[in-house]
């Protein structure tokens, strides 16, 4: 489904997700029964998207990764600048990561605003610190 802000294509999200980022007035308007999106798109002010309308960045309880914040593993509290310096300091934060998934002591599909593991965008973001 194509957000209707932008017109660019959504990650689906699962419900619990959205529920879990949405503040208690926008859960008021939730669809449970429609799918729901994530707008990628940084520079969008919608977050959240489903037959029912858009949920705006105002409407979230947390900082979301795609519209520029800092945080990139939701269970784990990685954020772009403890990276940095857990990069500096010789520490692998994905192997810290992947030991935690290991373990099943993540909840990505409630705490990650994609409703899904950080890993791939984990990665991405250590290379690009590199």
């Amino acid at each position: 489904m194509l957000c209707p802000q932008n017109g660019k294509v959504g990650l689906e999200v699962p419900l619990k997700t959205v529920k879990n980022f949405l503040t208690g007035k926008a859960l008021a308007r939730i669809d449970p029964a429609s799918p729901h999106y994530l707008c990628q798109d940084p520079a969008c002010p919608v977050v959240y998207y489903g037959q029912e309308g858009v949920f705006l960045r105002e409407e979230v309880r947390f900082p979301i990764y795609d519209k520029g914040a800092s945080l990139v593993c939701y269970c784990f509290d990685w954020t772009r600048e403890r990276l940095a310096e857990a990069l500096r300091q010789g520490q692998d934060p994905v192997a810290q990561v992947e030991e935690g998934v290991r373990t099943k002591r993540c909840a990505c599909d409630q705490r990650n605003p994609r409703g899904r593991c950080c890993l791939t965008t984990l990665k991405a973001e250590v290379a690009r610190l590199a």
